[in-house]
């Protein structure tokens, strides 16, 4: 929850990322998505009742991904599924920083 709060403050606190829906639930996420584009997902992995992983084959190739977790095994599981934008909790702005502007980087390496 705590960690949640965090991610919530840095996101309203940049300016090129507007938050639009928070989720504790897998099942919430999943019909919210399957309405609604979004170009990143901050993705916890440890959620009530499941994990991250479980929506990730569900999300359109274009989704940019920024897992969270607690756990260095989750980290790796992530690294194997080709996810290596991960932070580490606590997260610090600086690592939250640094993983936008990977992306931004990676955005702009395709173009």
């Amino acid at each position: 929850m705590v960690s949640r709060m965090i991610l919530e403050n840095y996101c309203k606190n940049h300016p090129f990322i507007d938050l639009i829906k928070d989720f504790d639930d897998i099942a919430s996420a999943k019909e919210f998505l399957a309405k609604e584009h979004v170009d990143l997902i901050l993705l916890d992995i440890q959620l009530k009742n499941s994990s991250g992983f479980d929506i990730l084959q569900s999300l359109p190739p274009s989704t940019q991904v920024i897992v969270t977790t607690g756990s260095t095994q989750s980290i790796a599981q992530a690294n194997k599924l080709g996810l290596d934008n991960c932070l580490l909790k606590p997260i610090s702005l600086e690592s939250f920083l640094f993983s936008i502007k990977k992306l931004d980087r990676a955005s702009s390496e395709l173009i």
